[in-house]
């Protein structure tokens, strides 16, 4: 469950891990800058990619128990990362509501931003939450992670895991109802845009 680390980051993985989160506000106050009215394809597909990682975060808040256990069950079968897999769905998903004809400079550069960005901060993240997984659960961790991959399903569900069972107490307790709330704000300014033509 490299989702969530019991105890908080140290400066030491990655000092400038801690910057994540003004630069993520940065970032979403240029997206809403340089968004005007989206075409209706790109609309469909933004909301499609925004919906399936909300759905995934949210299968994966159901099975995480932060520092308490590994979390074997649901996603976490397939990746060690779902919810991380989930928020690139969703940043791609509204990265598709800015293509337009002719492709402008802004849209590119934002792009390609989001692409080097994420590529840099979750990898770095994981890497530093998995060693106090590794610390705080040992070799159960150490055995899951052996078995699942990180990001990518390359081999389907693992079996031999363990069960467990979606609990709507943790999916409450994690709070991914914040993430649906955010997702559908910034969709709705979309659809906004998209009726008004601005």
């Amino acid at each position: 469950m490299t989702d969530a680390a019991p105890t908080p980051l140290s400066a030491s993985h990655s000092p400038w891990l801690r910057w994540r989160v003004p630069l993520g506000f940065l970032f979403g106050f240029s997206y809403l800058f340089l968004t005007r009215s989206p075409g209706g394809i790109a609309l469909s597909v933004c909301s499609a990619l925004v919906v399936f990682g909300c759905l995934l975060r949210s299968w994966a808040a159901g099975y995480l128990f932060k520092g308490k256990r590994v979390a074997v069950g649901g996603p976490y079968a397939y990746v060690r990362n779902p919810l991380y897999v989930g928020s690139f769905f969703i940043g791609l998903g509204f990265c598709a509501a800015l293509w337009r004809q002719p492709l402008t400079w802004p849209v590119v550069l934002f792009w390609a931003v989001f692409a080097v960005g994420f590529l840099g901060v979750y990898p770095a993240k994981s890497k530093a939450e998995e060693k106090e997984l590794l610390k705080n659960l040992g070799d159960a961790y150490g055995a899951y992670a052996a078995k699942v991959p990180a990001y990518l399903p390359s081999r389907g569900r693992v079996a031999g895991l363990g069960e467990q069972r979606f609990n709507r107490e943790l999916f409450q307790r994690n709070r991914e109802y914040q993430c649906w709330a955010g997702s559908a704000a910034v969709l709705a300014i979309l659809l906004l845009r998209y009726f008004r033509g601005s």
